[in-house]
C-alpha cells in the first residue's frame, strides 16, 4: 500500500510541479531507483519529505528532514542536506550536496554517510558514497 501511495505522489507531483533548483519540491529519483520526495520547503529553509530506498528496507517509506541553504550573493546556487532514520533497522543516512543544472535539467548531487549498528568493526559501521537525484519526469 505504501509503494502505491508513493507512486501516486510521484506521478501527481511531477504533473503539477516543474522542478528546478529554485523549486525543489516534488519527486526525485537516484541512479538506483530510490525516491526522494520533497513535500515542503519552509521559508526558513527547513525541508520535509519522505524517502523510499530501492535497496535493503523492503520497499518501506521513511520520513526525512533537512534543510536547503542559499547564498544571497549567489541565489541560483542551492545547497541541500537531509537525513533519514531507518526506524526498525538501527541505521541513519545523511546526504549533503547541491542542486545544479546539467544539459538543461536540474540534478541534486550528493555525498551520503550511512551509519549502521550491530557491526563488529568501525569500518563496517559507516559507509560513504554518492548519489545523483534527477527530477522524476527526467529520463
Amino acid at each position: 500500500m505504501k509503494i502505491i501511495y508513493l507512486l501516486l505522489i510521484i506521478g501527481f507531483s511531477s504533473q503539477l510541479i516543474s522542478q528546478s533548483c529554485q523549486n525543489m519540491e516534488g519527486a526525485w529519483t537516484n541512479e538506483l531507483g530510490s525516491a526522494l520526495v520533497i513535500d515542503l520547503i519552509q521559508e526558513d529553509g527547513t525541508l520535509i519529505g519522505h524517502y523510499a530506498s530501492s535497496t535493503g528496507v523492503d520497499g518501506k517509506i521513511f520520513p526525512l528532514h533537512g534543510w536547503i541553504n542559499k547564498n544571497a550573493d549567489n541565489p541560483n546556487e542551492v545547497n541541500i542536506a537531509f537525513s533519514v532514520r531507518w526506524k526498525g533497522y538501527g541505521s541513519i543516512t545523511s546526504w549533503t550536496g547541491y542542486c545544479l543544472v546539467q544539459e538543461g535539467k536540474p540534478q541534486i548531487k550528493t555525498i551520503w554517510n550511512l551509519v549502521r549498528s550491530g557491526k563488529e568493526f568501525d569500518w563496517e559501521r559507516i559507509i560513504t558514497n554518492s548519489s545523483t537525484f534527477k527530477a522524476s519526469d527526467q529520463k
